[in-house]
Parts: structure tokens; C-alpha cells; sequence
């Protein structure tokens, strides 16, 4: 239903190894810009990048898409507000490096930044890439609303794309107006969405579907029933552990792609225990992940080094020098002896370790309510935590997903940091690691002081971290920009804000019905203009 500028290859069109021209493409600019095909000027310390637009583009409710819709949009996530959006927004980083758009015709924007920004293709690119001019400054200009996005209430109408689109009053979190080849019809909370075929749609062809309904599944187990029982024709990202099940349901095709990031654990180094690197390192030896692989994960994966900034599509920052811990629980042992923190011989608490100031070294672990796999982890990580001495409280009291990943301003356990460990996925499009700048540098940690922008929930802070993210932002071509990140990546190793437990793995299974599917690592390009029924 919406695009970017730039867009991202089904996986299966993919190279071995592939470069940053393998992994973007075209969408609704009619070329990736580049050094190469002059898209991309740098004179002196600064930099440009044009970008030629499609012609005769229509967004879903009618209007024209242009370079305005450009120009707005980095108007909205930076260039209108700077740091002071009305609009709760988890990030944004990259946008603050544009000093401006310009736009010579419609079919033109240049997009000039304050000086060279290497990951420039992240912005403008996939679904929130492009948002329309039109509707923007309706938001700008409700007096009630006051440019905040999910407080003003606009008048829509999807019908110039299709007679059965949206129709109605409703803020942007309640509709979707784009230029994809499906147009938004509705939207019944905590049931379905659906989406109808663009008919106006501008590529080489209109979809073949008729109708797409996304259900939305409490869990797992529950989308595995349905696609059992084809009440859905696609379960999306299943996860690893329903492999064998799939593996049995007759005329269903299963596709495993290694994504490009890590399930892991997060610390936040504000709590007293969590703080000690001594108990952090102690952590990630005592966790046997080459069990949960084995046992969990049918052996489909690996471990990856102690920090995932470089793994999948963003092999190509990977070094051999960033260390990938080996499981030691003696080792673990070991080293918390001898920093004093002696397992307690009587008491309630006998068996778990004293801190320093006499109280047991217990912390809470959460992750996502009725996801069964990480209720395992979960389990398995307590009981090898047990092991060392150090105690996880149970029973677990874990937050639905839009509880944990919550915006700063609707209260996210993530982003307020109202957490001890928490067990997640994070992973980031296009191989492109200045995607986790927002997690890792200093000044993205969320805190009231800057409204509650970034993610950086665990308080990393290290000045050689925020300076190797910053100098693979200061180049242009991927290996000039390795260094910066192998140097961020040796300061996350040595720090270890985080336990990454497998490279994650995007698993998605499709009946018989569905044809012309392609996997995707990120499920936001699936190629579903290219979908169509089988009888």
C-alpha cells in the first residue's frame, strides 16, 4: 500500500555476497542514485543526492505524487520541527543530517545534506519512505491538532484507486494513504485489515488479487492452526521453532531466510547488578545458546558475535576480531568469585549469589506475552542464570509487543527503560548497520530531556562507539565506511550491553492457493503485485 523512493530486492534475486547495488532498488525514483550514475555529488565535506521521480504517479485518494511529497516529508522528520516534533517519533537519526530539499520540477528533488552521509539510501527508502504533501499540511495547519499526526483527524477518500477503498474521518494511525499496488480499505483493531487493488496503480502491471485481508493472529500456534486449516494462505514470520510443524502440513512451502540481526537480551546498565560488566560477561557465558539452537531452533542457525551489527546483508562490515563468547559456566563462576559475589550458603536465597551490598543479585527478564519461543528462552535462560548463582524472577510478567516496544511517550518498557533484561529480535533493512545507530550512540538514548527520541534503551554510552558509528556515516562507499563500524563493533563487544543469542532467522510458510510469492528478509517487500490465486 505505500513505498519509497528506494525499495529493497525479493530475497531470491539476490547475489551470494551481495553489494548495497544488489540489495536497493528503484521505486518510486526511477534510479538508485549513486557516485556512478552522478546521483550523488560530494564537494568538499558536503554532499548531495537527486533523485528522478516517476511520472504519472497518483496517490490512493487521487492526487498527484511529486517532488513536494519530498520535500514534505523531510520536512516532517526533520527540517519543520528539528528536535521538537509534535509527533511522537521513536527516531530520528539521519534525518537530522539534511540541511535541505530542493526541487527544481516536479520530477526532481535533491536532497542536501550538512556533510557526507554514507547510509543516505536508509532515508526515503520502504514504506515510510514518501508520505504525502497534501495530507501533511492539513496536519500543519489543524489548529487542534497542532501538527501532531495522531491527533489530527482528516477527511479521506481511497475511492479514485478503487470504489471499495477507505472512506471516512480518521488520524494517521487509522489510515493509509499511498501509492503501492493495493489501496487501503479497512482496518478492525485487534482483527483485520484489508486492502484492495490499486487501479491506478503506476508499475508494469495492476496487482492480480482482487482483495488481500491481513488477519492479525494473537500468537504463533494460532496463525499455524490457520494456515492448517487455510482460513490464511500466508502465515508471516513464524520463527524457527514451528519449523518442524510446518515441516508436516501438506501442500504448504516453508522459507527460511537469515535475517540481518539477533534475538538477544538487553541490559539495562542502569540497574545496580546489571551495571557490573563482570555480571554481564558472567551472563552471556552462562547461557549454553549452542543448546537453544540445537534444541529450539532445529540447529537452523548460528551464534553470532558479541555484537549483531554486522551480520546477514551487512556482512560486509563483519571482522574477524569482534569476538563471539564461548559458553563457560566455570568460567562465569570463576570470575564472579573473584569479583566477591559469594553464593549465599543459608536463607531464603541460598544458592544464589550476595552483591556487594548484601542483597541477592536478581533481576527481571520480559519479552513479547504469547510468543511460545521466547517463553522457552525464557525458561532456559533462568535455569542457566540459576546455574551461576544469579536469580531470574519468576513467574515472568511479560508485556504484550506493543507494550514493550511502545513509543517514550505512551509509556514502551523499552524506551523508558522500565526493565532489567528484555529478550527481542532487532534486526535492520537493506544491510545497511548505521540502522542501529538509534540503539547503540549516546545521544539517542531516550529520555525526557529530548521528548523520548531514540532507542537506545540499555544506556550504551561509549565515546569510541558514538565515534565509529559517526565516522561510517562520513563516507560514501561501503568500504571506505567498514573501519567505522568494526571499530563501533569492538566497543560493543567489550562493553556487552546486550546477550545476542542466534542470528535470527524470518520464517514465512504459504499454501498451494498462493502463487508467485518471494521471500523476503523484510516482509514490508514482499512482491505481492506479482501474487496471484491458484485454483
Amino acid at each position: 500500500m505505500v513505498e519509497g523512493l528506494i525499495g529493497m530486492a525479493n530475497s531470491p534475486d539476490l547475489p551470494k555476497n551481495p553489494k548495497a547495488s544488489d540489495i536497493y532498488t528503484a521505486q518510486l525514483a526511477t534510479e538508485v542514485p549513486t557516485t556512478d550514475n552522478g546521483g550523488v555529488k560530494v564537494t568538499g565535506t558536503k554532499m548531495s543526492v537527486t533523485y528522478k521521480l516517476r511520472h504519472n504517479v497518483k496517490w490512493s485518494d487521487g492526487q498527484a505524487f511529486t517532488s513536494k511529497d519530498v520535500v514534505d516529508t523531510a520536512n516532517f522528520f526533520w527540517l519543520k520541527y528539528k528536535d521538537n516534533n509534535p509527533t511522537p517519533l521513536l527516531s530520528t537519526s539521519g534525518w537530522d543530517q539534511i540541511e535541505s530539499v530542493t526541487a527544481p520540477d516536479d520530477f526532481t528533488a535533491t536532497v542536501n545534506f550538512k556533510s557526507i552521509y554514507g547510509p543516505y539510501l536508509n532515508l526515503f527508502f520502504g514504506p515510510e519512505g514518501v508520505l504525502p504533501s497534501h495530507l501533511l499540511n492539513l496536519t500543519w495547519n489543524d489548529a487542534t491538532a497542532k501538527g501532531d499526526m495522531t491527533k489530527a483527524k482528516l477527511s479521506i477518500d481511497n475511492t479514485p484507486s478503487n470504489p471499495a477503498g477507505f472512506k471516512g474521518t480518521a488520524t494517521w494511525d487509522k489510515f493509509i494513504v499511498g501509492t503501492g499496488p493495493f489501496t487501503f480499505k479497512e482496518w478492525v483493531s485487534g482483527d483485520h485489515l484489508t486492502m484492495v487493488r490499486n487501479n491506478n496503480y503506476w508499475g508494469p502491471h495492476k496487482a492480480y488479487l482482487d482483495e488481500i485481508t491481513v488477519k492479525f493472529e494473537p500468537d504463533t500456534n494460532t496463525e499455524l492452526a490457520d494456515l492448517r486449516t487455510a482460513t490464511v494462505d500466508l502465515g508471516i514470520d513464524f520463527r524457527a521453532a514451528l519449523l518442524s510443524p510446518l515441516a508436516h502440513l501438506d501442500k504448504v512451502t516453508t522459507v527460511v531466510l537469515p535475517d540481518s540481526g539477533a534475538e538477544k537480551v538487553d541490559f539495562n546498565l542502569k540497574n545496580k547488578y546489571l551495571a557490573d560488566l563482570t555480571i554481564r560477561k558472567a551472563i552471556l557465558q552462562s547461557i549454553d545458546r549452542q543448546k537453544m539452537v540445537d534444541t529450539l531452533l532445529q540447529g537452523k542457525t548460528v551464534i553470532p558475535p558479541d555484537t549483531p551489527i554486522c551480520l546477514g546483508l551487512a556482512a560486509w562490515c563483519a571482522d574477524p576480531s569482534i569476538p563471539t563468547t564461548k559458553y563457560d559456566p566455570a568460567a562465569a563462576k570463576t570470575a564472579l568469585d573473584n569479583a566477591g559475589y559469594k553464593v549465599q550458603t543459608s536463607g531464603a536465597d541460598k544458592g544464589y549469589r550476595a552483591f556487594k551490598d548484601g542483597t541477592t543479585i536478581a533481576v527481571n527478564l520480559v519479552t513479547t506475552s504469547g510468543n511460545a519461543l521466547r517463553e522457552q528462552q525464557e525458561v532456559q535462560i533462568a535455569s542457566d542464570l540459576k546455574g551461576i548463582g544469579i536469580q531470574v524472577i519468576t513467574p515472568f510478567k511479560n508485556p504484550t509487543a506493543g507494550k514493550l516496544f511502545g513509543a517514550y511517550a505512551s509509556g514502551g518498557v523499552l524506551y523508558n527503560h522500565t526493565f532489567d533484561m528484555a529478550q527481542y529480535t532487532n534486526t535492520v533493512p537493506g544491510g545497511e548497520p548505521d540502522a542501529w545507530y538509534s540503539g547503540y550512540v549516546s545521544d539517542q538514548i531516550p529520555t525526557q530531556a529530548n521528548g523520548g527520541v531514540g532507542q537506545n534503551d540499555t544506556y550504551e554510552s561509549n565515546p569510541a562507539v558514538d565515534a565509529g558509528f559517526k565516522a561510517g556515516r562520513t563516507k560514501v562507499s561501503q568500504s571506505d565506511r567498514k573501519q567505522g563500524y568494526i571499530d563501533a563493533a569492538k566497543g560493543l563487544a567489550a562493553d556487552i550491553p546486550e546477550a545476542p543469542l542466534y542470528q535470527q532467522l524470518t520464517v514465512n510458510a504459504y499454501s498451494s492457493k498462493l502463487g508467485g510469492y518471494k521471500g523476503n528478509v523484510d516482509f514490508w517487500f514482499n512482491n505481492s503485485v506479482d501474487w496471484y490465486a491458484n485454483s
